[in-house]
């Protein structure tokens, strides 16, 4: 893998970069494109469809020695997966454990940022406050918010790239060829819609772990 560019933060981990690097390459997974050299930016992954997009994705970070930051749900930080819904409380879905304080702490550790979906409204105005205070910083979203085929993306990496005047770099996460394809940066320059529709056109036909993904105004 290639090494990172100066300006983006490099966090060096003695047994996890090992160890990511080491699974990802026995699992044949391959990282294709460079992080741009940018001391700010965000990430945009898609297609989102299934739950190990986070574990290979959080394999590629260790891999990478990147520090990142992540939006994650609530539950997310200190519960398992279920295919079977509990609550209908959307930040206390999946499965309560008894190390979830550990796990919890390990996702704070490597940048994650827990988002109550319940009081969701402004969390990306406060995200916007708190990152102009870093000189760096790179941040992975998921526009599709979820595992599910959705009719247009969320709006979060429109109104950070454009507030901030920072690139947002499109990724593949390409299940067919088991990679993640890194894109060539974007400026907005257009509005939510337009931009929107150059990620929809660059996406166009890449296979996720459950599903291709596919022009989000064709399913309306």
């Amino acid at each position: 893998m290639n090494p990172l560019p100066s300006n983006v933060i490099e966090k060096k981990r003695r047994i996890l970069g090992p160890t990511g690097r080491y699974i990802l390459k026995i699992s044949n997974w391959d990282v294709n494109g460079e992080i741009p050299n940018y001391k700010k930016m965000v990430l945009v992954g898609v297609p989102h469809t299934a739950m190990r997009d986070a574990w290979y994705g959080l394999l590629t970070v260790l891999a990478l020695d990147l520090k990142v930051n992540f939006f994650g749900a609530k539950w997310v930080f200190t519960r398992l997966p279920s295919p079977i819904t509990f609550s209908k409380n959307l930040d206390r879905l999946g499965i309560p454990w008894p190390l979830g304080w550990l796990q919890k702490r390990m996702l704070v550790r490597l940048g994650g940022i827990p988002v109550y979906r319940t009081e969701a409204k402004g969390h990306i105005t406060s995200a916007i406050e708190e990152f102009s205070k870093l000189e760096n910083f790179v941040l992975v979203l998921t526009p599709e918010g979820g595992t599910y085929a959705v009719s247009q993306f969320r709006s979060g990496f429109y109104y950070i790239a454009k507030d901030m005047n920072i690139p947002y770099v499109p990724i593949e996460i390409d299940f067919k060829n088991r990679s993640f394809n890194i894109q060539e940066p974007h400026f907005v320059v257009g509005t939510f819609e337009e931009e929107s529709l150059k990620l929809e056109k660059l996406f166009e036909g890449v296979e996720g772990a459950t599903r291709t993904f596919t022009m989000l105004k064709e399913k309306e």
